[in-house]
């Protein structure tokens, strides 16, 4: 018998959902910590990366082990810029921006 792979030839879930764009809340202090004993100097004019950012989740995807991750648009700010950056964020690092609507 020939091999089929590791899944046994079972159907697969895709890879990839699009979920058009849903507002989220990004935890990038979770998502970039400090260095252990991290011991620098206060930047008033650095990045705001220690708080929580508003988002837009666009796409679900799944790496290959199963592990959800989302694509989600944002912007960071520094004392006189802004950057819109979008990229690949694990799924424990986002929430919805705003609470389900509870059933009456």
């Amino acid at each position: 018998m020939q091999w089929i792979g590791g899944d046994s030839g079972q159907p697969r879930r895709p890879a990839f959902v699009r979920v058009g764009h849903k507002a989220v809340l990004i935890d990038l202090n979770a998502l970039y910590p400090n260095a252990p004993h991290y011991d620098g100097e206060y930047q008033p004019d650095g990045l705001q990366i220690r708080s929580i950012h508003l988002g837009v989740l666009t796409e679900w995807g799944r790496d290959e082990w199963g592990a959800w991750y989302g694509k989600v648009t944002y912007t960071i700010s520094a004392k006189d810029r802004q950057e819109k950056v979008t990229h690949w964020v694990p799924g424990w690092a986002l929430r919805p921006a705003e609470p389900p609507a509870r059933p009456r």
